[in-house]
C-alpha cells in the first residue's frame, strides 16, 4: 500500500474514534450537568436528541457538500466543527446546546462520508477498512461511556468535554496530509437520471438501516429500565449495559470483514437477525438471574452492532461509485437516526401507558422480521440502484 494511502486508512480510524464518544460520554454526567447549569430534566434530554436529529436532517445534504468541496476537505470542515462545538459545551447552558448542535453538524457529515472514502479509495479492501472504522467507533463509544464518570469526579466534567475537544483537533491536523487526494464527487449516469429517492432499492436499504437505528437505540435507551423493573438492581443493570456495548466489539470488527468476503450475505443477515430475535423474546421472560440477563445482553450487543457494521458494508458493496456510495448513505442514515430519535420516546410513552415490556418488545421482535426481510430483498440487488 503506497505511503499516502496508509496516511488515509489511519486517519479514517481516528475519524471512527471521534464520532460516538462525544454522544455516548455525555448520559453518564447528565447529573454532573444539571447542577452546573441547573437545567430542567426536559433540556437534559435534548442533548442526545439534537444529534440524532442533526444526523437525520443533514445526512442528505453531505453528498452535495462533498460534490462542491471533495470528500477529504468536507470531513476536515466537519472535524473543526466537531473540535468547536466539543470545547464551548462546558462554558454555558446556551454554549452547551450550541455546542451539542455542532458537534452533530460534523459527526453527521463524516458518518455519510467515511463510507464513500472507503469505496473510493480501498475498492479491494472494503471489508477490512469497514472493520477498523467500526470497530474504532464502538471501541471509543464504549469508553466515553464507561470511563467519563470517574474522570469527571477527579476532575470535573467541564476539562472532560474539552480534552475531547483536543483529542478532535489533533485528529483534524492529522487529517490535513489527506486533502492531497481530495476530488469532488461526480454523480453517476445513473444518479443524473434519477434521484435517488426514486430508486426501489435505495429505500429498501433505508427501511433496513431504519429499523436496525431504531432497534439499537431503543435497547440501548431501554434496557437498563427493563432490568430494574424487573427487580435488578440499578448497579447491576449498569454493568449489563456495559456488557452490551462491550460484547459489541467482535462483531463491529468481524461483520464487515466477512460481509465483504462472502459472494452472498445472505446467512449473515439470517444470523444476525435471529440473534436479535432470541436476545429480545428472552427478555419477555421476568427472569433476574445475572447469567441469563448477562448472555442476553450479548447476544444483543452482538447483533445489533453486527447490523449495523453490515450497513455500512452494503453502502459501498451494492454501490459502483463513491458518489452513489455517498448518496445512499446520506438517504439510508437520514431516516435511519430519524427512528432513532423518535422510537426511543414512543417507546417510553407506550411504556408509561401500560406499564408492561412484553409488547414493546414483541414490537421489536415483528421489526427485527421486517429488517431480516428488507435486508434480504438489499442481498438480491447487484446494486441499490438497480
Amino acid at each position: 500500500m503506497e505511503k499516502r494511502y496508509r496516511w488515509l486508512l489511519l486517519g479514517i480510524v481516528l475519524v471512527g474514534t471521534c464520532l460516538r464518544m462525544p454522544i455516548t460520554s455525555i448520559p453518564p454526567l447528565l447529573d454532573m450537568i444539571q447542577q452546573s447549569f441547573q437545567l430542567p430534566a426536559s433540556l437534559l434530554g435534548s442533548l442526545t436528541t439534537i444529534p440524532l436529529l442533526c444526523f437525520a436532517l443533514l445526512s442528505p445534504l453531505a453528498p452535495q457538500l462533498a460534490r462542491r468541496w471533495g470528500n477529504e476537505l468536507t470531513i476536515l470542515v466537519a472535524l473543526v466543527f466537531l473540535t468547536i462545538g466539543d470545547f464551548v459545551r462546558g462554558f454555558s447552558a446556551i454554549w452547551l446546546l450550541i455546542g451539542t448542535l455542532c458537534l452533530g453538524v460534523g459527526i453527521a457529515v463524516m458518518n455519510v462520508l467515511v463510507p464513500a472514502v472507503i469505496a473510493d479509495h480501498f475498492p479491494q479492501r472494503i471489508g477490512g477498512v469497514t472493520s477498523m472504522y467500526t470497530f474504532a467507533m464502538t471501541l471509543f463509544s464504549a469508553i466515553g461511556a464507561g470511563f467519563s464518570v470517574p474522570l469527571a469526579k477527579q476532575f470535573g466534567w467541564q476539562p472532560i468535554v474539552q480534552i475531547l475537544a483536543f483529542i478532535a483537533g489533533v485528529i483534524a491536523l492529522l487529517w490535513v496530509p489527506n486533502l492531497r487526494l481530495n476530488h469532488r464527487l461526480v454523480k453517476s449516469k445513473l444518479q443524473q437520471s434519477r434521484s435517488v429517492w426514486q430508486m426501489r432499492g435505495a429505500w429498501i436499504m433505508t427501511i433496513t438501516m431504519g429499523i436496525q437505528s431504531l432497534l439499537f437505540y431503543t435497547v440501548l435507551t431501554w434496557l437498563p429500565k427493563i432490568m430494574t423493573s424487573r427487580g435488578v438492581p440499578q448497579t447491576t443493570s449498569g454493568l449489563m449495559l456495559g456488557l452490551f456495548q462491550l460484547a459489541a466489539l467482535p462483531a463491529a470488527y468481524l461483520v464487515p470483514n466477512i460481509a465483504a468476503k462472502a459472494q452472498r450475505q445472505s446467512r449473515l443477515i439470517w444470523v444476525i437477525c435471529i440473534t436479535f430475535a432470541l436476545g429480545l423474546a428472552g427478555l419477555i421472560i421476568p427472569s433476574r438471574s445475572l447469567w441469563y440477563l448477562g448472555l442476553l445482553c450479548m447476544l444483543l450487543g452482538l447483533a445489533s452492532t453486527g447490523a449495523f457494521g453490515l450497513c455500512m458494508t452494503l453502502f459501498s458493496l451494492k454501490t459502483t461509485t463513491a458518489a452513489e456510495t455517498a448518496a445512499i448513505s446520506g438517504m439510508a442514515q437520514a431516516a435511519g437516526y430519524l427512528l432513532a430519535a423518535i422510537g426511543p420516546v414512543s417507546f417510553g410513552v407506550i411504556y408509561g401507558a401500560l406499564h408492561s415490556w412484553t409488547l414493546l418488545l414483541i414490537i421489536l421482535i415483528i421489526l427485527d422480521l421486517g429488517m431480516l426481510l428488507a435486508g434480504l430483498a438489499v442481498e438480491r440487488r447487484k446494486t441499490v440502484f438497480d
